[in-house]
């Protein structure tokens, strides 16, 4: 079972260098920042299923393969997983088509980065987006949409290490281990407290920049390119 455990350590590994620090070697925005250019809560809770999710399945792919198995992707995917995938993207879009349509009717209060800003720290994500305390308070509805995640992806995890310390052989693992019921529905409902924070709309002047100060960067980076120098004759 080492093989499987080491392939699983790897893809994971593999999986947060190409979406968090490829991006910032190639001069561009890691995943984990919105439009905003601030970190995303949604978009961390998206990437983190997606890493332990994807490198499971490697990890299991790898791990039958080594063992000899002629099926290597011959193993389940339960329902419960599949439903709390959806649940996390789907919440990701939904609070992404919230901030887009608040960063569109009201961006003098919602708080963002000058395009080429140096963005904020990392726990940031925690903090309210609008209003005088952007940045400087923490948002309930998302500080417990973190813990209860966070909570989640531990307890699945150790469930996935203890399913496969069960087997003697890879080759006998017969697919991702199933998530309860009732953890599917706490994380539903966590989602859904997440996603109703997000609609009130403090009012309020955020400090260290608004929507409203980086559209403008953006034009006036879009109006730069636009301008063609002149060609002088001879």
């Amino acid at each position: 079972m080492a093989t499987t455990f080491w392939a699983w350590l790897v893809s994971a590994l593999v999986i947060v260098l190409l979406a968090v620090v490829v991006p910032s070697r190639l001069g561009t925005q890691n995943v984990l920042r919105d439009a905003r250019g601030r970190y995303s809560l949604s978009r961390v809770q998206v990437m983190v299923w997606t890493v332990v999710l994807l490198s499971l399945v490697s990890g299991m792919t790898f791990g039958r393969f080594a063992a000899g198995q002629v099926d290597v992707a011959g193993f389940q995917i339960p329902d419960q997983v599949l439903w709390l995938l959806g649940i996390s993207v789907g919440s990701g879009v939904v609070a992404a088509a919230i901030k887009v349509a608040k960063s569109t009717s009201r961006p003098d209060s919602v708080a963002a980065y000058p395009l080429g800003a140096k963005g904020g720290r990392f726990w940031e994500m925690l903090t309210a987006e609008e209003g005088t305390s952007a940045g400087r308070s923490i948002d309930l509805a998302k500080f417990q949409n973190f813990v209860i995640t966070v909570l989640l992806v531990l307890i699945y995890v150790a469930q996935a290490v203890s399913a496969f310390r069960a087997v003697d052989n890879p080759a006998g693992i017969a697919g991702l281990p199933a998530f309860s019921s009732a953890f599917l529905v706490l994380l539903a409902v966590s989602h859904a407290g997440y996603l109703l924070g997000k609609v009130p709309s403090p009012a309020g002047t955020p400090e260290g920049g608004t929507m409203a100060q980086r559209l403008a960067s953006v034009a006036s980076e879009e109006n730069a390119a636009e301008v063609v120098p002149g060609v002088r004759t001879a």
